[in-house]
């Protein structure tokens, strides 16, 4: 191979590699910088906002604080009902009985003896309703409104309708409905049909079913609250003379249907309120948010009910009680012993 044969090719190639450079040399002089987004910034297409990279350490909610009951009077008694399938166990509600007791307060669970729900009643200040599946008689919607007109007051936790998986050697799935809509009508609530649910990061609780609500109004149910947080929330359908005190943050959906609205999370009727959750409760909740503000508040409002027939059961000490003959024994007393019957003088001889 000749020299020229060499050459000639290794100059077009330089040539045209010099072309090329030059081009981008110019192209970079006349448009300086970058058009483009740095990595990880929003561009239009790229993932939502809780997909970016500064959204990976989402904050969380601080778990501190206590429970703190305010109430000027000792000895009350709050009935935790257990007769109609309540989902809820002792073990759940500790923190709150703890609670009570160093107020020097009594939590106790189920009716004593043989007494039914609705004869009971009367001998408590206060009645926690947790989730029952089943429904209340006519007796029991009776006793229930006449112990609240009456002064008792009734706290009302409650959760939608939902879907449980069962597992085992089969699986199989459940409906559980709360239960007692047939006794919250009579206040002017019900328990509504769909859960609630939020996808914006600051409506929730690192889940998007564990939506924050917000007061809604002053008054005892809603001091030193600025945000509460409900694992399973629902929403409450009212009417009457109902009020709403805390409702779901903006933006909250219906999980079923998609709607979104101003939901009621907590109502109150004089001496009833009804909250539209009970996960709340629980001692991996408690300290979430202010929850364990919203728990203290409940216990006041509970524990400044009037027992309407407090003679109906004897006081017990403050203490720990779970159900069972409450009522102080009392000693029989003695049968008192006849005098002897004096004897006869026999008559003196004349």
């Amino acid at each position: 191979m000749t020299e020229g044969r060499i050459v000639k090719p290794l100059a077009v190639f330089i040539v045209v590699l010099v072309m090329i450079l030059g081009g981008t040399f110019l192209l970079a002089v006349a448009s300086p910088g970058s058009s483009g987004p740095p990595d990880g910034q929003s561009i239009d297409g790229q993932s939502p906002s809780q997909y970016q990279p500064d959204a990976v350490n989402a904050p969380i909610d601080p778990e501190e604080g206590e429970i703190s009951v305010d109430t000027d009077t000792s000895d009350k008694r709050i009935l935790v009902d257990t007769s109609h399938g309540n989902q809820v166990s002792e073990s759940e509600l500790e923190p709150i009985t703890e609670a009570v007791f160093e107020a020097g307060h009594t939590v106790e669970y189920g009716t004593s003896g043989t007494a039914s729900f609705a004869d009971s009643l009367g001998q408590y200040d206060g009645v926690l309703i947790v989730q029952p599946l089943g429904s209340y008689s006519q007796e029991e919607r009776d006793a229930l409104q006449e112990y609240t007109d009456d002064g008792g007051r009734v706290v009302i936790l409650a959760e939608p309708t939902q879907t449980r998986l069962s597992t085992g050697f089969t699986q199989s799935t459940t409906t559980v409905s709360f239960g007692a809509n047939n006794a919250t009508e009579r206040y002017g609530v019900r328990m509504g049909a769909e859960q609630l649910y939020n996808v914006d990061d600051t409506a929730n609780d690192n889940n998007f079913k564990a939506i924050y609500a917000s007061p809604s109004d002053d008054g005892e149910l809603t001091d030193g609250i600025e945000t509460i947080t409900f694992d399973t929330a629902g929403y409450a359908v009212v009417n009457g003379d109902a009020e709403t005190k805390f409702t779901a943050a903006e933006g909250t959906r219906t999980l079923e249907t998609r709607r979104t609205g101003t939901y009621a999370t907590v109502v109150r009727n004089d001496n009833m309120v009804f909250v539209t959750d009970s996960t709340f409760i629980r001692s991996s909740e408690i300290y979430d948010a202010d929850n364990e503000v919203f728990i203290g508040n409940l216990l006041s409002f509970l524990l400044d009910g009037e027992a309407p027939d407090p003679g109906g059961g004897a006081t017990p000490d403050p203490g720990f009680r779970t159900g069972g003959d409450t009522s102080t024994p009392t000693e029989t007393p003695p049968e008192p012993t006849p005098d002897p019957t004096p004897t006869p003088t026999p008559p003196s001889g004349s």
